[in-house]
């Protein structure tokens, strides 16, 4: 075990040593030692811990749904809360499959190896979450990345690479986790004309509830969910559950059935949180009006801060460990609890405190956090 010992000491010799604090959620608050502060780091991005929704989908439904499936999908794990929602996810998109994952790390894991067969070839944004980068390695297949919507380094890679390939998959997110910048979706999908052995892949997971008509995400924003080929939603971030899910042909979804060793693996997700997932899916369809407060909370961070940030996500980078540590304590000491993030999430000189604005925020609290921002 000394090897192990010394492999601790190393994390913390070069800065990656991590603990989990102890601490309780109350809503948009977190209580940690005794005190109460406002969250910064959720993302619940529509409030929705907030809301008595859990209350009343159990008076109305939750008696009827057991607490484990007990086993895979494949087995004796798919229960009929599955298909149910697997059904209003495809009535929503307008897409001939739906499946659900017990994670989106489990679905961008397990999607991504499915995907490469021979021939293939992958071109990711340098920024993509983790998951996608295992998924990648896990493939074994030759994969590329271009700089962080470089869409001039993006056309390069494809005049190098496309008579090399049978498949081509771009693989994106749309809103991204750590910058909370948006993917330019539009001339991504343009690229399609060109190559007609192109795929395009997008993980919605922080844009889902959040953006579009209904919450269904930027690509619905912008009018473009037939031009993407693999979609990802998340359900444990502004969907408020745990799980999610992804959207694709139906030969896909038979194939990643048939293939996908996370969804074959994995006992699967509990119906009872399955049967949630779905009635809080449809009750997020409807918060127009949360979305629209949201959107108000990110227009008045942007006009008392001078500055264009896209999203909820608002990274005020402060670079070096020590300075980005003492800024989040500054922050703890107004009563606002925020984590600093540091390599290797980002790159060092770039450490940064994510600030998520969700619904549950007033526009004074938007205002102090603002007024945090400029004393950094």
């Amino acid at each position: 075990m000394d090897r192990y010992l010394d492999a601790l000491q190393q994390s913390k010799a070069e800065g990656i040593y991590r603990t989990i604090p102890e601490q309780s959620l109350r809503g948009k608050y977190v209580e940690l030692a005794g005190n109460r502060y406002l969250n910064l780091n959720s993302n619940d991005y529509l409030g929705l811990l907030e809301l008595p929704l859990w209350q009343s989908f159990l008076e109305e439904k939750g008696k009827h749904f057991h607490p484990s499936s007990a086993s895979s999908r494949l087995l004796t794990g798919n229960d009929l809360p599955f298909w149910q929602f697997e059904q209003t996810l495809c009535e929503r998109y307008h897409a001939e499959s739906a499946l659900l994952w017990d994670s989106g790390y489990h679905a961008n894991s397990g999607i991504i190896p499915v995907l490469a067969l021979p021939d293939t070839l992958f071109i990711a944004d340098k920024l993509v979450h983790a998951s996608i980068i295992d998924g990648l390695r896990l493939s074994g297949a030759p994969f590329q990345r271009y700089r962080h919507n470089d869409l001039e380094h993006l056309r390069r890679l494809l005049e190098r690479f496309a008579d090399d390939y049978r498949t081509i998959w771009i693989v994106t997110e749309s809103l991204f986790s750590m910058d909370g910048d948006f993917a330019p979706l539009r001339e991504i999908v343009a690229l399609k004309a060109l190559y007609p052995h192109l795929h395009i892949y997008v993980d919605e997971a922080h844009a889902v509830g959040v953006c579009g008509e209904g919450g269904l995400g930027y690509t619905n924003q912008l009018g473009l969910l037939p031009e993407i080929d693999l979609l990802i939603g998340t359900l444990g971030k502004a969907l408020g559950s745990v799980g999610a899910y992804s959207i694709q042909s139906d030969t896909l979804r038979q194939l990643l059935v048939s293939r996908a060793r996370p969804l074959i693996f994995s006992t699967a997700l509990p119906p009872i949180n399955v049967a949630w997932s779905h009635y809080i899916f449809e009750q997020v369809v409807q918060m127009e009006e949360r979305r629209a407060h949201l959107r108000r909370l990110i227009q008045l961070f942007n006009h008392q801060l001078k500055s264009d940030y896209q999203s909820q996500i608002i990274p005020i980078i402060v670079p070096g460990e020590e300075r980005v540590a003492r800024a989040a304590e500054r922050f703890q000491s107004q009563g606002f609890y925020i984590r600093p993030i540091r390599k290797p999430t980002v790159p060092a000189g770039s450490e940064r405190l994510r600030i998520s604005l969700t619904a549950a925020m007033t526009e004074e609290e938007v205002s102090k956090i603002a007024d945090l921002c400029r004393q950094i």
